[in-house]
């Protein structure tokens, strides 16, 4: 059997080398972890707006399709409140959510109510989403 021989430059890395590519390694994959926290907790965020928008923009829709001339108690002025809060994204009881609105009548003109839906979270810090939006207070608004 005859003896190998050594090339030169084959030695493999150096414990220098090994400790200066993990560095490198490690700091790489630190900003990429603070990266995708950042990540989930921008979609999570969006997500929970994205919720309330679709309730208030729910609320208003449904007191819109109201019929004015029955007097609906929900209509009438003042603050009211979902019976279901807290909601979850899809409406139902038992979520994060809580829906009030508020209807000024005759106002921006008579016969017009103003309807200001505002649905409140909390997910480390409150949040709010407000929608506005005008209701007639008879079948045809003048």
């Amino acid at each position: 059997m005859k003896p190998r021989t050594r090339v030169l430059g084959d030695r493999g890395f150096g414990v220098v080398e090994v400790l200066a590519s993990l560095s490198v390694f490690a700091i790489v994959a630190a900003g990429l972890a603070a990266n995708s926290v950042a990540t989930i907790r921008a979609n999570r965020i969006s997500r929970e707006l994205s919720a309330a928008a679709a309730l208030a923009q729910d609320k208003l829709e449904q007191l819109r399709a109201l019929d004015p001339a029955s007097s609906p108690a929900d209509l009438t002025n003042g603050v009211k409140g979902d019976l279901a809060n807290p909601l979850d994204e899809f409406g139902r009881t038992g979520g994060q959510f809580t829906r009030v609105w508020t209807v000024t009548r005759n106002v921006p003109a008579t016969g017009v109510s103003l309807v200001v839906v505002e649905v409140s979270w909390t997910d480390g810090v409150t949040r709010t989403m407000r929608v506005a939006g005008y209701v007639c207070q008879s079948r045809t608004c003048t």
